[in-house]
């Protein structure tokens, strides 16, 4: 879609706001607390516009940043609010949603083949990377999650969820973190982000997600069509200013996500369509992109950002969300093994991998016929094996993507590996 106006934020309020309840739809909510922020705020929609003008204008000047860059990384918090056991997700469920985004965003997920190919030449590879914080505000170690055990139902859809005081948790300096709430919402709600300069109460500002959309396994796993994490990813995309493909309000080829390799789309998909997939907008051709991040296809058929998405985001990384590239909240180490120390003994590489991966180690304790499997971000196993000094994997039958490489002997020894073809 055409991204050369200015994105129409006074006439998205009047519109939006005589449209029945009925029309919002249970799935990504940012475009209703958007609006119910704008109402609240008049203020925020001239600081609305004021972003997407900065942004027209920071893409028109950047347009270089479409090729290699360094790659940064954002702090994440993650803070689990519960009414019961089953929300109280594991460390291991809220790490494959950061496994999930980190793949997502440099265009290393495992569904990317699936990608048709009339779409693959403009995919991007975000140069985004996501980790838990390692040091919270105060500079103490952390593992970047807080649990709040809240009395609140569907307290995401209150605003009691930003505030420790009223049952859910206050937020760390969103300056600094990128805040997600995973908590109870209303049945059918995939969540919601806020855009750049829109949250009110300033507080308010990341993401609110449900647990059972969080991540790949746990209170996910049996969440189909939304259950390989895909939600955060496109709950991610609007944080960093993102509308979604069909524009931002509900629909119509007047209608504009303000990125020009997008194709006009005339509302949202569903479901796994199949390629080339038409509409009233773009009624020939390669059709819409429906695999888009953010469309609201099936989550194992989305699979890519646009150049064109990557450079709005980017123009948040580098405008109103640029504080975060000053946080130290990655910078702090955690050692929650004891065998962790093992992990400057070993040596992986090349790591992107394409064809072989080379293990070495120096340890005599784990040098001799020493356990390791690879798994996937989704928990899929792929290798089995025994290591003595030295061994060369092959991994071309590997799809791209990201895998961990786990000694069993040794739970801590753990090695991230990245197929890149």
């Amino acid at each position: 879609m055409k991204s050369n106006i200015e994105l129409p934020y006074k006439l998205l309020l009047l519109v939006l706001l005589t449209l029945p309840f009925s029309l919002w739809g249970q799935k990504c909510q940012m475009t209703e607390k958007r609006i119910a922020a704008f109402d609240k705020n008049p203020e925020l929609v001239l600081e609305a516009n004021r972003i997407n003008q900065f942004t027209e204008r920071w893409i028109e000047e950047n347009r270089d940043l479409t090729q290699s860059r360094a790659v940064v990384t954002m702090p994440v918090v993650v803070h689990v609010l519960y009414l019961n056991s089953a929300e109280n997700i594991s460390e291991a469920q809220i790490n494959s949603q950061i496994d999930v985004l980190n793949a997502d965003y440099r265009k290393l997920n495992s569904n990317f083949s699936s990608t048709p190919n009339a779409f693959q030449g403009i995919a991007a590879d975000v140069e985004v990377e996501f980790c838990l914080a390692s040091l919270d505000p105060n500079g103490n170690i952390t593992n970047g999650i807080t649990r709040t055990q809240t009395t609140i139902n569907e307290i995401g859809e209150t605003s009691s969820f930003y505030s420790t005081a009223a049952g859910g948790h206050d937020p760390w300096d969103n300056t600094k973190y990128i805040n997600i709430w995973v908590c109870n919402q209303s049945d059918g709600s995939l969540g919601f982000a806020t855009p750049p300069g829109v949250a009110d109460p300033p507080e308010s500002d990341g993401l609110c997600i449900p647990s059972v959309y969080f991540g790949t396994i746990g209170t996910a796993a049996n969440s189909q069509p939304n259950h390989l994490g895909r939600t955060a990813t496109h709950e991610m995309g609007h944080y960093f200013n993102l509308e979604h493909i069909w524009g931002p309000e509900y629909g119509g080829c007047d209608e504009d996500d303000f990125v020009n390799d997008t194709p006009n789309q005339d509302t949202e998909s569903g479901g796994c369509p199949t390629f080339p997939n038409t509409d009233y907008c773009t009624t020939g051709g390669n059709g819409i992109n429906f695999n888009n991040y953010l469309d609201y296809s099936d989550d194992d058929c989305m699979t890519m950002f646009t150049e064109g998405q990557k450079m709005r985001m980017l123009a948040a990384i580098n405008g109103p969300r640029a504080s975060l590239l000053n946080s130290v909240g990655c910078s702090g180490m955690v050692a929650t093994e004891d065998f962790s120390s093992f992990r400057n003994l070993i040596s992986v590489y090349p790591n992107p991998a394409n064809e072989f991966i080379n293990i070495s180690f120096e340890n005599k304790i784990i040098s001799s016929n020493s356990s390791w499997q690879m798994y996937d971000v989704n928990g899929k196993k792929h290798l089995d094996i025994s290591i003595s000094e030295i061994k060369k994997i092959n991994v071309s039958h590997l799809p791209q993507g990201i895998y961990y490489l786990s000694c069993l002997d040794y739970p801590g020894v753990v090695e991230k590996i990245i197929i890149a073809k």
